[in-house]
């Protein structure tokens, strides 16, 4: 009796274990598994009215994505027109306040695009990629254009992840090190898992404790230290967590003991494997 009802227990909840372990990977570009239809009527009805909510979701920020770039598209043409027009006014103070408006503009629908287009990182191909070749790389390309940003730490692995969201996540810490402290320190290193950690330290003036959640949110910003004169709109660090959240990685943010900030992304514990 025992065996019976633990068996028949195990068959019952099974689905519903496929269904928990689902909606914990829902992503909201809809990529996620779609879970096959079985098991008693109640929990085929549950795996129904989850696909379809899925889709749903993925229809959602698909539109919301296209609205966006709509905007954004039938935006540059007046803006552009408009900047002619000001460049070809006398010169006057009046006609430099306003090319700095419109350019402010132009920046903010660049960003807010580039932020609605950050939930769909999860859409890229994966691939194969050497850890310390790919921040090798693009810790290079920095000081190519004389910014001050060090490498430090061997992780002597390959990762099966997505290149271009994870450039765009290790970059937009880095600016974000360059805007508030002057220079960036990127380093590598593998936990006893074998995950991949990358971060991004500085000794700028850090983040008040109470903020560090905050910081991640889109448009959100510090006016006492990080505020629009010194660089960004709040979206870069949003935009990192978003990308972040599409690969499967983990972001997390935290206050050097000695000053400034530490910015680590932790890839996924899969990703990793030996390198050749």
């Amino acid at each position: 009796m025992l065996l019976c009802t633990w068996a028949a227990v195990r068959l019952a909840t099974r689905p519903l274990e496929r269904l928990a372990k689902a909606t914990q990977a829902l992503r909201p570009t809809g990529e996620g598994e779609r879970l096959q239809p079985g098991g008693p009527k109640e929990v085929a009805n549950a795996v129904d009215a989850f696909n379809a909510m899925q889709d749903r979701i993925a229809r959602y920020v698909r539109e919301r994505l296209q609205i966006l770039a709509s905007i954004s598209h039938d935006l540059q043409t007046p803006i552009t027109r408009m900047s002619l027009r000001v460049e070809s006014m006398d010169d006057a103070p009046e006609g430099d306040k306003l090319l700095d408006d419109l350019g402010q503009m132009q920046h903010l629908m660049r960003e807010g695009i580039a932020y609605a287009r950050s939930a769909h990182g999860g859409e890229e191909a994966l691939v194969r990629l050497d850890v310390d070749a790919f921040l090798e790389s693009l810790v290079s390309d920095y000081r190519d254009t004389g910014k001050p940003v060090s490498l430090t730490g061997r992780a002597h692995l390959q990762a099966n992840t997505r290149l271009h969201a994870l450039r765009r996540i290790v970059a937009n810490l880095i600016d974000n090190a360059l805007k508030y402290a002057g220079k960036a320190e990127v380093h590598v290193e593998v936990d006893d898992a074998r995950q991949v950690r990358i971060s991004v330290r500085d000794r700028g003036p850090g983040i008040p404790e109470a903020d560090l959640g905050n910081v991640l949110e889109p448009f959100y910003r510090l006016e006492a230290s990080r505020n629009r004169d010194t660089g960004g709109i709040g979206l870069g660090l949003a935009i990192a967590q978003q990308l972040a959240d599409a690969i499967g990685a983990t972001l997390s943010l935290r206050n050097r003991e000695d000053g400034g900030l530490d910015a680590m992304v932790q890839l996924p514990a899969d990703a990793g494997d030996a390198a050749r």
